[in-house]
């Protein structure tokens, strides 16, 4: 058989049954944060995000708008194996496969994201097996803020055609040992 013990738990008195000394003390944590970043706003550690922009630590990278690559030759990279549509969380990705000439492999005829849905994960990124698809432009996808009218939903739907177009940010990370050696290589050309 088991022995159970029995334990009686602490009485509280009044002033801790009420909880006022832990509530004073909030406060006053509360407030010092306060004054504190009322007389030196600097040592803040928010930031307003679209103009105030910081450098991520080693290897992250901010995600931000879709597109595609294109090859040398002008033709896109994608090649329609629907595995980022699969694996989409959001299921924002539509894409209609088309055949080429040589009917070997196949590009995309429809390929569209709707960025209203689009819940940035970068699993897409992550699962394409011909390196088409890249979150690098570092435009904020939502279109352009308004205060008084919110988001405006011009910006929330990616065509074929705007994929193709998105140009990738020239800004590249300089922190990271991983990324030394193409920030070197780049910086000689």
């Amino acid at each position: 058989m088991i022995s159970v013990k029995k334990i009686e738990a602490k009485k509280l008195n009044f002033l801790e049954r009420i909880y006022i000394t832990e509530i004073i003390k909030g406060l006053i944590i509360t407030s010092k944060h306060l004054f504190s970043n009322l007389i030196r706003p600097s040592s803040m550690p928010t930031i307003s995000y679209p103009e105030q922009k910081v450098l991520l630590p080693g290897n992250a990278k901010e995600r931000s708008r879709h597109r595609i690559k294109l090859r040398k030759d002008g033709s896109p990279k994608c090649v329609a194996c629907m595995l980022c549509s699969t694996i989409c969380p959001a299921y924002c990705i539509k894409i209609e496969a088309g055949e080429t000439e040589n009917s070997v492999e196949k590009y995309p005829k429809l390929f569209d994201i709707d960025l209203s849905r689009c819940i940035m994960c970068g699993l897409c990124v992550e699962a394409c097996p011909e390196d088409a698809i890249v979150m690098d432009t570092e435009e904020i996808p939502g279109g352009a803020y308004d205060r008084y009218a919110n988001y405006r939903k011009n910006g929330l739907y990616a065509s074929k055609k705007e994929l193709f177009e998105n140009p990738p940010h020239k800004h590249i990370s300089k922190s990271g040992a991983a990324n030394r050696l193409a920030n070197e290589y780049l910086e000689g050309k």
